[in-house]
């Protein structure tokens, strides 16, 4: 969803729809949005001038263009509808934007009213020019300049009157990008596909043709799959096929065809879950609220019977976003090249699978699973709907429509979208205008596999080329050295767009060299502060609007129209980027970081997302860059660490950006200071141990805290000793972090350092919890509650309460569990810490498992995994792997069971999480003790004991370690001989009186309140 300022557009229609055209794409370029045009609306029962007063009023600018047309005056009415819309616009007080035909501008002469309607329109436009100045306009796109002009200045108007506290005529309209349902067969289209390049699409008549026989053809090779997914890297152009494919041939070939729905998951709020309650509701016809209110499971059943039932067709564009490889919060950066080759994206028996494709099966296929593994399942449900049809575009091929053995599963098919073909490569390269005998064009076309952007990117060159415009013999003639010919593929593509980018005038240039400079896609605003003034490269909005046009023509960078940003594909980024000289490239970081340091960050209790760190994170990079290594930690500490730690638990993200500090990724850190290193090193160790890696955070905590100890900075060694405990004890040392956390609670009751000790205690409550240690963990937990009351920190007390429903459930306590995890639920939606989310989700779904509620067990552990997915926290989402594993057991799904097991050994290895490993194989030993297979449930058993064990009793996971010494002996096998713990190495033991001096008893847990 978006606010943005809307805009009325009023003109004759039969004789501008050109102009209209251009002025919408105005509009969306200033960062207005367009109302809907009464010739693009859909049939309704309002009459034309009632609906078009409506949008007028609605509205809150009024652009008007007149050509040589009154326009249409309706039955009972002496005026066009247009002079009308200018009228009520007068009346509102809307402000108003006129736009008249230039003398000079061709005409046809049907586009030119006589007699009494050339005198009312002269009389029009008359009282037009006493009300304010018009524009003239000798084209399409000289209109679209003015436009833009004139509505970037009054955008700017407006922004001041609303900061000046001034009431402006109209109220801003809140844009929903999810339409109203439709009932079918009415087209229902979620969200509207705006990435469109103005160009129509270009051939890709054999893709074409594909899909239409997909669904037409009884003979073809994908005729019996009911799931076509359309697989490609970026820039290739797979959702403009879709959609024209949809939108212009589908409903003429699929017949009988009850209905159809477009839905992107590239729109923000576009989870599985919300595409599933919208198309039942658009199938059943079902109020969506009434939709909401049922189970996933309910949801999931109803669709597919509908979907059983009719025939209809579902697009699902854009689905990698639900995957884990792009479920992370900068997907729209990730590499085609680097995850093609980490996710082993091939298909067995998938047709046109390039020659870039991973060319194994052995990658991390766990990338390509859903975030939500019935998302997954639900996918697989689809495949199995005979009657309907669901087209997918992705960037990765989902593993769950894939077997083992890397063929599609039964009804589903895989088709990778290649470049364009010889045919339309060139139809492509003609309609730029461009020259060029087949045989010499076709060679240089696949040196790149006939990729669309890269022949669009080399055609605008030479379209636009001063000497010889359009003429690629001569242009050729005049660049000797350039043959990608001779190249492998990836030279190939950097030796095209180096000629490209040649091509380019100086002032498109430093625009195209200052957009792929931003880490994100770059706003229409930000980009007009740095490109656009007398002392810049473009001197007006109109010369901006023109070089970013001709940009967007040559392929070079995207237009997201909704939210109006600019982004560069990643292959022409790199290129670029690698080209500018050192001079260049320094001025251009420069000038982003004066524009950026003043901008103020937002409370980080409002931050809801990355897009709202932009400008400081833009700017963190930008001062990596200038290798301003020390202003950068500064900025990074004092105005990104806390929002991107708690707020949003990004530590994936921190984990890039804070390596740039550090030469080679080595544990040598660029800062001159060495307390700088030592907090850069251990704010790293933190987030590298959070998503995922606590193997690799330990050594790394170790070495920050070792400058702690030579420095005698004990307030920061006290604070990063329990942050090192969080990582020694899911790696399974569990004595280290005891005693890590002993070391820290005395360093800050020396200190009197009271939050400190808090944090001490809750994690020492923990560890108690995993060895089994009620009455010490019990009243760690109570303290922590007690001290957090005394200085009001009520978020912690969320995470204490969390804690407190795992010691609970533990113990066989349900029903206290129950009230702590709901009670931690409800602190995590007052103060929104993303990771308190995921762990009181997860609580709450253990809890419902012990409690048998296995609907509600699903329900909390599913959005407990998706969430911990979307941040990386590797932890909790083995640990939610492994609760649903059980719940599957629990209810007779083994396979199932089995998949979800099989989604964690290698993450549970790398990490390493021995515990988590001890939970798993104790889960398989059920597992396989309940299908007979004895020898498979004692190897399983005997695993889940030697994970347990960690450092030996006491310091052992309690848990684990109990169920696999009941599991062995009910299957009568023995345990396996492990080194015991060396009791000598506990010099002074935690005792109760210790943790909680003031209360020298054990808390009672009624009274916690």
């Amino acid at each position: 969803m978006t606010n943005r300022k809307t805009v009325m557009i009023s003109s004759t229609a039969l004789d501008l729809p050109k102009h209209r055209d251009q002025v919408r794409l105005a509009c969306e370029r200033a960062g207005f949005a367009p109302h809907d045009m009464m010739e693009h609306l859909p049939a309704m029962n309002a009459n034309a001038v009632e609906v078009s007063l409506r949008m007028v009023e609605q509205a809150d600018v009024y652009v008007g263009v007149l050509a040589y047309r009154y326009g249409t005056e309706p039955e009972g009415h002496d005026l066009s509808i247009t002079e009308m819309e200018f009228n009520r616009a007068v009346e509102l007080g809307k402000p108003r934007l006129m736009f008249f035909i230039h003398k000079d501008h061709p005409v046809v002469i049907e586009d030119v009213q006589t007699g009494a309607a050339a005198e009312k329109l002269k009389a029009f436009k008359t009282r037009i020019g006493e009300d304010r100045v018009a524009a003239f306009f000798k084209s399409p796109e000289d209109l679209r300049a003015h436009v833009v002009e004139a509505l970037t200045q009054l955008g700017k108007d407006l922004d001041v009157k609303a900061a000046d506290g001034d009431a402006v005529a109209s109220v801003v309209s809140k844009l929903h990008r999810t339409s109203s349902i439709p009932a079918p067969p009415d087209l229902y289209v979620a969200h509207p596909y705006t990435l469109l390049q103005t160009r129509d699409l270009v051939g890709r008549r054999n893709e074409l043709n594909v899909l239409t026989d997909w669904v037409a053809k009884p003979g073809s090779n994908l005729f019996g799959a009911n799931i076509l997914s359309l697989v490609a890297i970026g820039g290739m152009g797979k959702s403009a096929l879709a959609w024209k494919w949809f939108t212009q041939i589908a409903p003429n070939e699929m017949k009988p065809l009850a209905g159809r729905m477009w839905w992107s998951f590239y729109e923000s709020d576009a989870t599985f879950e919300s595409f599933q309650i919208r198309a039942l509701s658009y199938v059943s016809q079902q109020p969506e609220d009434e939709v909401r209110r049922l189970t996933w499971q309910d949801r999931e059943a109803l669709l597919i019977k509908h979907l059983r039932e009719k025939d209809y067709l579902f697009v699902l564009d854009g689905l990698e976003r639900i995957l884990i490889a792009y479920s992370r919060m900068d997907a729209s950066r990730l590499s085609d090249d680097d995850l093609d080759r980490r996710t082993a994206n091939v298909v067995a028996g998938a047709v046109g699978l390039p020659r870039t494709a991973a060319q194994s099966f052995v990658g991390q296929h766990r990338l390509r699973q859903t975030t939500d593994p019935r998302a997954g399942r639900f996918l697989q449900l689809l495949a199995q709907t005979t009657k309907s049809r669901v087209l997918i575009t992705s960037r990765l091929y989902p593993s769950e429509l894939q077997v083992a053995t890397g063929e599609t599963r039964p009804r589903c098919a895989a088709y990778f979208l290649r470049g364009l073909s010889d045919d339309d490569a060139l139809a492509l390269w003609r309609s730029l205008s461009v020259s060029g005998a087949r045989d010499e064009l076709l060679p240089i076309f696949r040196s790149v596999e006939c990729h669309p952007l890269l022949v669009q990117a080399l055609g605008g060159v030479i379209a636009n080329d001063r000497n010889s415009p359009g003429d690629f013999s001569a242009w050729r003639a005049a660049h000797p050295g350039f043959d990608p010919t001779s190249l492998p593929l990836v030279q190939s593509r950097t030796h095209i767009l180096e000629f490209a980018l040649n091509g380019l005038s100086q002032a498109t240039r430093e625009a195209l060299n200052t957009i792929v400079a931003f880490r994100m896609p770059a706003s229409y605003a930000t980009l007009e502060a740095l490109l656009v003034g007398d002392d810049k490269i473009c001197k007006s909005a109109h010369e901006f609007d023109q070089i970013l046009t001709e940009l967007e023509d040559r392929g070079l960078i995207g237009w997201d129209r909704e939210d109006n940003r600019y982004d560069a594909h990643p292959i022409v980024r790199g290129v670029v980027w690698q080209l500018i000289g050192t001079d260049d490239r320094n001025a251009v970081l420069t000038a982003l970081d004066s524009h950026f340091e003043p901008m103020a960050i937002p409370d980080m209790s409002q931050v809801e997302s990355l897009a709202e760190l932009a400008p400081a994170i833009e700017r963190y990079h930008t001062l990596v860059s200038l290798e301003r290594f020390d202003d950068a930690w500064s900025l990074f500490r004092d105005r990104l660490n806390d929002p991107t730690l708690y707020r949003l638990s990004a530590n994936r993200e921190r984990v890039a950006w804070l390596e740039r500090l550090f030469f080679d990724k080595s544990i040598a850190p660029a800062l001159s200071s060495q307390a700088a290193r030592a907090n850069a090193l251990s704010s790293l160790a933190q987030s590298v141990g959070l998503s995922g890696q606590p193997g690799r955070a330990i050594p790394l905590f170790i070495m920050s805290n070792g400058v702690y100890e030579e420095q005698g900075n004990t307030s920061n060694l006290c604070v990063s000793l329990p942050n090192l405990s969080l990582v020694l004890s899911p790696a399974g040392r569990l004595f280290e972090a005891a005693a890590a956390l002993r070391r820290s609670l005395v360093l800050s009751r020396d200190l009197n350092y009271v939050f400190q000790e808090a944090v001490a205690l809750l994690n020492f409550g923990g560890l108690c919890g995993t060895i089994g240690n009620r009455p010490l963990g019990l009243n760690a937990l109570a303290r922590t509650l007690k001290i957090l009351g005394e200085i009001g920190e009520q978020q912690s007390r969320g995470v204490v309460s969390a804690f407190l429903a795992e010691l609970s459930l533990l113990f066989g306590e349900f029903d206290r569990a129950k009230l702590w995890s709901e009670r931690a639920w409800e602190l995590a939606a007052v103060h929104r810490y993303e990771r308190d989310f995921v762990r009181a989700a997860f609580q709450q779904g253990k809890t419902a498992l012990a409690m048998n509620d296995l609907a509600l067990a699903e329900e909390r552990l599913h959005h407990a995994l998706s969430r911990a997915r979307a941040i990386d926290e590797i932890d909790f989402e083995l640990g939610a792997l492994i609760a649903i594993a059980n719940l599957e057991r629990l209810r007779g799904n083994s396979a199932n069971a089995r998949a979800r097991l099989a989604d964690l050994w290698e993450p549970a290895e790398r990490g390493p999480y021995p515990m988590h490993l001890a939970d798993a194989y104790n889960v398989l030993a059920e597992i396989e003790m309940a299908s007979g297979n004895k020898p498979a449930a004692i190897d399983s058993a005997t695993e889940a004991y030697k994970r347990a064990w960690c450092d030996g009793p006491p310091f052992a996971y309690h848990w684990g370690l109990q169920k696999a010494k009941a599991h062995l002996s009910a299957l009568g096998a023995p345990e396996p001989e492990m080194a015991p713990f060396d009791m000598s190495r506990i010099e002074n033991p935690l005792t109760v009186d210790e943790i909680n001096p003031k209360d020298n008893h054990w808390a009672d847990p009624d009274k916690l309140d």
